[in-house]
């Protein structure tokens, strides 16, 4: 796969698992509803392995999903991380 720049993936994971620590609780049950329904897309599971072409199979299908809810930011980070087994 051409273009793949595994560094940045693996920072982009890293920096998304950093936010979630850092955030309080926000959203309350529009959050929950809002995982709900992301969670009914069927997101695939991160599973932490070195797999950079699964790695970028994985985010091009989360990508998907969220641009169809049109989460903001703060979501993505939460629900990225939440389908992450790491």
């Amino acid at each position: 796969m051409t273009g793949r720049n595994d560094a940045a993936l693996a920072a982009a994971l890293e920096a998304m698992s950093n936010v979630v620590g850092d955030q309080n609780n926000v959203g309350g049950n529009d959050g929950t509803r809002m995982l709900e329904t992301f969670l009914r897309n069927h997101p695939p599971t991160f599973k932490g392995r070195y797999d950079p072409d699964g790695a970028q199979t994985w985010l091009k299908e989360v990508e998907r999903i969220f641009r169809v809810m049109q989460c903001d930011d703060v979501q993505k980070v939460r629900f990225g991380t939440h389908m992450s087994r790491m």
